[in-house]
């Protein structure tokens, strides 16, 4: 498979997605990564490398989406940049997957106007995995940022994408899904989580009802839909969680100071390693966006080289397990209890307004 790396885009671009190439393309011989970006900046890193395997080639694009500018403006004033030229390498069938570290917003933005939705679809949604501790130890959470104001039938329609991506990416033949809120109670949430309860509870989704924040982690459930703002909240706060938990445990350490203690820590030393890397955003690489028409990988923007290597992976597992027409079909076949869009402005250009 051939994969589109935008390699403009991230904090540490292009030093850290050239190097995550590398490193993807060196253990995967059999597919090809296409750097697009500004040929110059792109050959420093090469060259620091020692030069491009065979299965790494380079594709020019002379502008790139800055981080502060306005996504939807962005894409459409410059349509040479590095994550314009990448979707439409995929739209032309001349790859099968895009992965970008940049301004995520500027990726969905770029999905919906040059791939497009997929049939049925309103809003595509970020879904990102997080660590689980029992069932499959992964959890599906959705929206994870790409729209702040949602209605209900976008939490129902994501929970559908949900749904069939855990199926076909975790093997998981029944997954669980549920609507994040501030409790379990039905009578609890707000507008927007009770209808889009009451629109679930009619679905032939194995629907729970409402978990709380502490429930992403237990295992319970395998898929749990929410706003883009919610989403967004959860993932930042969870990563600083993460953080601080193993910051505190050093510091725990290291202030007691004793022999126990540093007996302890060896000993207990690959523990932590393991713990560390199923909380490390770096081992997930990416989250794909669902509901568009082929495969697009927003990747964090602080991705180190792993962690763009392990977006990469996302896209080509994603890739290789034809979601796009298993998505497709699973909301065509949610059209029987999914009320039909109402009539107004497009939902494409609706999505870019927000």
């Amino acid at each position: 498979m051939r994969l589109v790396l935008d390699a403009m885009g991230g904090d540490h671009a292009p030093e850290s997605p050239v190097q995550g190439a590398l490193l993807f393309a060196r253990e995967h011989p059999e597919h090809e990564v296409v750097l697009v970006g500004d040929l110059v900046r792109l050959r420093e890193p090469l060259a620091r490398a020692g030069g491009a395997p065979d299965n790494v080639r380079l594709h020019p694009a002379s502008e790139v989406v800055e981080m502060e500018e306005h996504a939807i403006s962005a894409i459409r004033r410059k349509k040479d940049s590095s994550l314009r030229v990448g979707f439409e390498l995929v739209r032309r069938g001349e790859a099968e997957a895009l992965v970008s570290a940049g301004h995520s917003g500027a990726v969905m933005a770029g999905a919906l106007l040059v791939l497009g939705r997929i049939p049925g679809v309103e809003r595509p949604a970020i879904a990102t995995l997080l660590p689980a501790l029992k069932g499959g130890g992964r959890c599906l959470l959705l929206d994870a940022g790409a729209n702040v104001e949602c209605r209900p039938v976008h939490l129902a329609q994501w929970a559908v994408l949900g749904e069939a991506y855990v199926r076909a990416r975790l093997g998981i033949s029944r997954p669980r899904v549920a609507v994040l809120s501030n409790g379990e109670e039905p009578s609890k949430g707000t507008s927007l989580t009770r209808e889009a309860s009451e629109l679930l509870r009619a679905s032939d989704l194995d629907f729970v009802g409402y978990v709380e924040g502490k429930d992403l982690f237990s295992g319970d459930v395998e898929v749990v839909v929410t706003d883009g703002f919610t989403g967004n909240v959860v993932l930042k706060t969870s990563e600083g969680v993460a953080a601080a938990v193993t910051g505190l445990l050093r510091s725990a350490i290291e202030r007691r100071g004793g022999l126990p203690e540093k007996l302890g820590a060896l000993l207990l030393k690959p523990t932590f390693t393991g713990l560390k890397r199923m909380v490390d955003y770096a081992e997930y690489g990416g989250a794909p966006l669902l509901g568009i028409q082929g495969v697009g990988i927003v990747a964090h923007g602080r991705s180190s080289p792993r962690a763009v290597q392990q977006a990469l992976e996302a896209a080509l597992q994603t890739a290789q397990a034809g979601l796009s027409a298993e998505l497709t079909r699973c909301i065509a076949h949610a059209a029987v209890w999914l009320p039909a869009r109402q009539r107004g402005k497009g939902a494409t250009e609706e999505a870019l307004s927000d």
